[in-house]
């Protein structure tokens, strides 16, 4: 039932787009759908690859658990 909801309200967004004719109003919801962009899209080539580096350890099971990099920071800092 949502899912029928939330299709609804897109369609009704839909209609209500392209109806506008105002010149400001196309604007400002192009500045909506602009800051919505992929986050992905943001990212910079270098943290890209450090993302893709860090996820390929992971399938390769070199990683560590979080009471492990919480022992070894008590250990490296004394506390």
């Amino acid at each position: 039932m949502e899912v029928m909801n939330l299709e609804v309200r897109k369609l009704n967004l839909i209609n209500w787009i392209s109806s506008i004719q105002e010149e400001e109003i196309i604007r400002e919801v192009e500045k909506v759908q602009k800051e919505k962009a992929d986050w992905w899209d943001k990212v910079s080539h270098k943290d890209k690859k450090a993302i893709k580096e860090g996820l390929d350890q992971l399938d390769r099971g070199e990683f560590i658990t979080r009471d492990e990099a919480r022992n070894r920071i008590k250990e490296r800092f004394n506390l």
